[in-house]
């Protein structure tokens, strides 16, 4: 089990993409990128919606935005969103316009290749999502809930411990919340107060009820086939607590242009999925279920 964060005075913590933390003693060093107030907390779910470097975003602006956006992508504030169900058409048709104006002013295109190509996959992205709505494929949802950069579950679920130095960390939520999540973990419990399931490697899994199609793409193969494989390694997530709530996966037939493809490498590597960890709302999240057991 990790110990709970202090309940004093945050030190300055400085981090890059890879999570490498300084210190500077108890004195506030940073300031919030948004409105300029003395702020230099950080945890791993305030990230640049763009690049997902670290950002550091007071309280008070949280609660304002849906996506942070680094010093560098300040300018792409109004335009570069990763969650798009909250806007109409109009609004989507106005970011395309913005994202194409950036894009065509970034001259030469050579010395630009990679910023100008993030931005076309971007323009792409909200052109389709325009004709969904146009088709009638999707609606707009006002009230969506906000969604972890990393992760890209909602704000009910996401507890901020989703990746890297933060499943460990100290500083990873107040004490309030350790103590709570920490709680439900040792006991093992789901909202209904059911202990997490049992599964062994050499267990053959499918897709479950948690399965994020935005994290880890479709539930299916290249041909339509439900993805089918078997578990490599059960092991803690991380999160708190030595529950063993993570399982390593060896998929039958992966889809060769998933996400997870894409974000682990070649098909035939193991991924790493939760089983049984317990999320913000207190229930116990799946992302694969059992269908045989040996």
């Amino acid at each position: 089990a990790i110990p709970p964060p202090s309940s004093g005075t945050h030190s300055k913590e400085v981090c890059g993409k890879q999570g490498s933390v300084g210190v500077e003693g108890n004195v506030c060093v940073g300031k919030c990128f948004e409105c300029s107030v003395p702020y230099d907390e950080i945890r791993g779910s305030r990230l640049c919606t763009v690049c997902r470097d670290l950002v550091l975003i007071c309280p008070k602006c949280q609660m304002k935005l849906r996506e942070y956006h680094c010093k560098r992508h300040t300018t792409w504030k109004d335009c570069y969103f990763t969650f798009l169900e909250v806007f109409d058409e109009a609004e989507l048709k106005r970011q395309g316009k913005r994202l194409t104006e950036i894009r065509d002013g970034l001259d030469p295109p050579s010395e630009y290749r990679n910023m100008r190509r993030t931005l076309m996959r971007q323009i792409t992205k909200v052109s389709k999502q325009v004709k969904r709505l146009e088709n009638g494929e999707s609606c707009v949802d006002r009230d969506a809930l906000r969604r972890c950069r990393t992760c890209m579950e909602t704000e009910d679920i996401c507890d901020g411990l989703c990746w890297g130095f933060w499943k460990h960390s100290s500083v990873a939520c107040d004490k309030a919340q350790y103590e709570t999540l920490h709680s439900v973990r040792e006991e093992g419990r789901d909202g209904s107060g059911s202990p997490p399931l049992s599964i062994s490697v050499g267990n053959v899994v499918e897709p479950g009820p948690a399965w994020n199609e935005t994290r880890h793409g479709p539930r299916t193969d290249d041909d339509g086939k439900r993805l089918r494989g078997r578990v490599v390694e059960v092991k803690s997530w991380g999160s708190g607590g030595d529950a063993k709530d993570c399982v390593a996966v060896l998929w039958d037939n992966f889809r060769s242009g998933s996400k997870s493809g894409s974000s682990f490498g070649a098909s035939f590597q193991p991924k790493i999925y939760r089983w049984g960890v317990i999320a913000r709302n207190g229930m116990s999240l799946y992302d694969v279920e059992c269908v045989n057991k040996e």
